[in-house]
């Protein structure tokens, strides 16, 4: 179901001009801002890491360059070792062949101590048949350590000789000590005319000392090249730090993790050793096989990124102004555009209302136009007689597609009394005639029954088809409201109600009046022909009335208008009429039209005098009878006090009686003390007596003012006075009281409580006679908000629900004539009511009722 478009007025175009440019201003600024902060944090992200790759590539060429020179400085200390072992090797060489075969053993022995003091180097001597060592058996016994062999020393030392023999002469030979992690050198000869082997072993510690050194030696003076950049060095096994704030200080690598918390160094202090790689990133160098690190720390980065970051902010700050004073232009420009806008259409409006007669023949064309593209369209093959229905067409009349297929089944459908008139309209259309088809009709729906409709179309012809467009809109409702007009017109044609249309002009001209303005003595020309004008119809004194309210209920823009005034008949007679008038407006909201009808009450105001005067002899018989009612309380309540006081004299009396007859008994026998003590006993029963008077005239004593007084205090008092009775009959009584004051009217107020008391109190005694049971009566008084709430509940047997709604009746009582008279409640009502401006109200429980009483504070 398509939704209804909505009509825009000149009010709804207004608001838009004011108002859709100044969101779209305001939209637009947000997208703005977005973008440009998008666009900013966009272009802050790239220069960053621009920065981060130069930093990147700075620091790799920094310490690349740094590392080579190590490693260059490193290997340049071990090809000096090299080249010192080889000569001293070979001086050692060339002293035995000096002396040829008339050296020694032994003097080959105090040589190579001599040499090894000082140079350095252990000297290793053997025998190359008989692998028998000469000197320095403890160098290869240090081989077997180091090389981790299971053979026995004996065969260890064959073995190795053997290797070095294999290995040849004038060849370095590189020994590691893998858990020392340290490298040793030999070199060996062989003297041929001895058959001897001729080496020496450097005693060079490692290249990790090497190393160590060349770094420490070079790190400070490498670090002042560069302005913002400086190197450092961990050495992870001895737990150090070199140069780290570049100052050449070598530092525990703890203090530093303790004092550089936050930074990013430490990551790399907190690293395990067995976890460093023997790789390198932009800013580290690590050395695995030394557990050295060689960084390069640099603030350039930091420094260029703050950088960056406040340019950014700067930019976003002066983007975010320059939007905000571009949108604050364009909302000043924007409002002063909507104000000259509605200043022309206010303009444009004006000259409207001074066209009707063209807006008439344009509104006829634009119904026209809707009525040729309303509702449901249809189309017809003229050579094949084949229809098609659109969907709407088919919804309109409860058909489905392929009920109906041919314009026989379409005529078929058409009413019998339709049907001619239909095809002469089409046949004409069809012959050139006419040039629309334009009919109305009825046609049957699927559920058999009849519908209105008006169908508009036109054949249309080319080489290859030749078709029929319609469109059919259901006027179902306009006939019926058109037939239901006319039996109006029927219906009034000749009774009092007269229907009028009026312009909304000066005089009221007349459009239409209804036959019915007969009954007045005129004729609807009379009012057509303009001889007599609507008001020359109003009487005279009632002309201004008339006009004031209409002119008055126009302004305040009210619906309809609705007023009694006179009228003078043709025969001058005066008339009373009822007028009901509702408000025709046009699309721009102005009344253009006044639509309503008169009535004739002639007869009902002549019957007015006679009514007011009924209703103050009916007042007066109230008046009365609210004055008996409040006679037959007082007696009623007075009965019940002198009940009460009957109940409460009774005791006292029946003790009175036994004290005389014990006196007249005990006469001359009677002591003095005891004759007091008897007197006394009756003076304390008379000053009951004379109390429960005092209580009593002071409960019943006429008051009509307010006072201040306590709810609590005041329902205790109702319970004293009928605290006989309720034990007479074993009534337990409990109450749940707060102490709220409130001014009103105290004396009332202690009526009705007594009154429902007195009744719980009837309803023990009826309900005693039928069953056994054990009364109670629940009192409680709360606050809630600004009101006082009084519950009074009892289990004394509930209310037929058939009449709980009328105990507050005058007169109504559930008692026999002799124990009620039907007032009581009634009073209570009246005096929560009317006098102290509460409520009042009763409901059952299980067994009893509730009274509430809600009083305001």
């Amino acid at each position: 179901m398509f939704k209804k478009r909505k009509f825009y007025n000149l009010s709804d175009i207004k608001k838009h001009l004011v108002f859709t440019p100044l969101i779209f201003v305001f939209i637009s600024a947000i997208v703005s801002i977005i973008v440009t902060t998008f666009i900013l944090e966009f272009k802050k992200n790239n220069e960053i890491s621009l920065v981060l790759q130069e930093d990147k590539f700075q620091k790799e060429k920094i310490l690349n360059t740094f590392i080579d020179d190590i490693k260059f400085n490193a290997s340049a200390s071990f090809d000096s070792e090299e080249i010192s072992l080889r000569e001293a090797v070979i001086s050692l060489y060339g002293f035995i062949n000096f002396f040829d075969e008339n050296i020694k053993v032994e003097e080959i022995r105090e040589k190579i101590e001599e040499l090894e003091q000082r140079s350095g180097f252990d000297f290793v001597l053997f025998n190359k048949d008989s692998n028998e060592i000469l000197y320095g058996q403890n160098i290869i016994d240090y081989l077997k350590t180091i090389t981790g062999s299971s053979l026995e020393i004996e065969n260890f030392r064959h073995h190795m000789l053997r290797n070095i023999s294999y290995i040849g002469v004038d060849s370095l030979i590189y020994w590691i000590d893998k858990q020392k992690r340290k490298i040793r050198l030999s070199y060996f000869k062989f003297l041929d005319k001895k058959g001897l082997y001729l080496g020496a072993f450097s005693k060079i510690d490692d290249m990790k000392d090497s190393t160590r050194k060349v770094i420490q030696n070079s790190i400070v003076q490498k670090s002042k090249y560069y302005k913002n950049s400086y190197f450092w060095f961990y050495d992870y096994d001895k737990g150090y730090v070199f140069n780290y704030y570049n100052r050449g200080q070598k530092i525990e690598a703890k203090s530093i993790l303790d004092r550089d918390i936050l930074y990013s160094s430490n990551i790399i202090l907190k690293k395990d050793t067995k976890k460093i790689e023997d790789s390198k990133s932009s800013d580290t160098y690590n050395f695995r096989k030394y557990n050295f690190l060689v960084s390069i720390r640099s603030d350039f980065l930091a420094r260029e990124i703050s950088k960056i970051k406040y340019e950014y902010n700067s930019n976003l700050s002066i983007s975010i102004a320059i939007i905000s004073l571009i949108s604050l232009f364009l909302i000043i420009a924007s409002y002063l555009f909507a104000k000259f806008t509605n200043k022309i259409f206010h303009r444009y409006n004006k000259r409207l209302e001074t066209k009707n007669i063209m807006y008439k023949k344009w509104k006829e064309r634009y119904e026209l136009a809707i009525i040729a593209s309303n509702d449901g369209l249809w189309d017809i093959d003229l050579k094949t007689n084949h229809i098609y229905f659109s969907k709407k067409w088919l919804d309109m009349f409860c058909y489905k597609d392929g009920d109906i297929n041919t314009l026989d089944e379409w005529f078929n459908l058409i009413h019998k009394d339709d049907v001619s008139t239909v095809r002469q309209k089409l046949e004409t259309h069809l012959k050139g005639q006419s040039e629309h088809f334009i009919c109305e009709y009825r046609i049957k729906d699927k559920k058999n029954r009849f519908k209105w409709i008006f169908v508009r179309g036109k054949a249309f012809e080319d080489k290859h088809h030749k078709r029929m467009l319609m469109m059919s809109m259901d006027i179902e409702q306009r006939k019926k409201l058109t037939k239901e007009l006319k039996y109006v017109d029927l219906l009034v044609e000749y009774g009092r109600i007269v229907i009028f249309k009026w312009k909304n002009d000066e005089n009221l001209t007349i459009e239409y009046l209804s036959k019915s303005i007969s009954s007045y003595g005129y004729i609807v020309e009379d009012f057509e022909s303009k001889r007599v004008k609507f008001f020359d119809f109003v009487h005279e004194d009632d002309v201004e009335k008339v006009k004031k309210g209409l002119f008055e209920a126009i302004k305040r823009d009210d619906k309809s208008f609705t007023k009694i005034y006179r009228v003078r008949d043709k025969n001058r007679e005066i008339r009373w009429i009822f007028n009901r008038t509702i408000f025709l407006k046009d699309d721009f909201g102005n009344v253009t039209h006044l639509y309503g009808y008169i009535n004739d009450i002639t007869r009902m105001k002549l019957t007015q005098e006679q009514l007011k005067q009924k209703v103050k002899e009916e007042v007066a018989k109230n008046i009365e009878m609210d004055r008996m009612l409040v006679h037959q309380s007082k007696l009623a309540a007075m009965g019940e006090m002198l009940g009460n006081i009957a109940h409460q004299w009774r005791q006292p009396l029946n003790n009175i009686n036994l004290l005389i007859h014990y006196i007249k008994d005990s006469y001359g026998t009677l002591s003095k003390k005891e004759l007091d003590e008897t007197i006394n006993d009756a003076d304390v029963q008379i000053e009951y007596m004379s109390q429960t008077i005092d209580d009593f005239r002071n409960f019943y004593q006429p008051n009509k003012d307010k006072i201040k007084f306590d709810i609590k205090e005041a329902i205790i008092e109702c319970l004293n006075i009928v605290e006989t009775q309720f034990e007479k009959y074993g009534v337990a009584i409990s109450m749940d009281a707060q102490n709220i004051s409130i001014f009103n009217y105290k004396n009332e107020f202690e009526q009705v409580i007594l009154n429902i008391l007195n009744n719980a109190n009837d309803a023990v005694i009826v309900k005693k006679d039928k069953t056994d049971f054990s009364p109670w009566i629940r009192i409680s008084v709360k606050k809630k908000k600004e009101e006082v709430e009084i519950t009074i509940s009892n289990n004394c047997g509930e209310i037929p629900k058939k009449i709980i709604d009328r105990i507050f009746e005058p007169y109504f009582t559930t008692k026999f004539e002799n124990q009620g008279t039907g007032i009581g409640l009634f009073m209570a009502k009246t005096i929560i009511e009317k006098n102290m401006n509460g409520k009042i109200f009763v409901h059952n429980i299980k067994e009893g009722v509730v009274f509430t009483i809600v009083l305001p504070i």
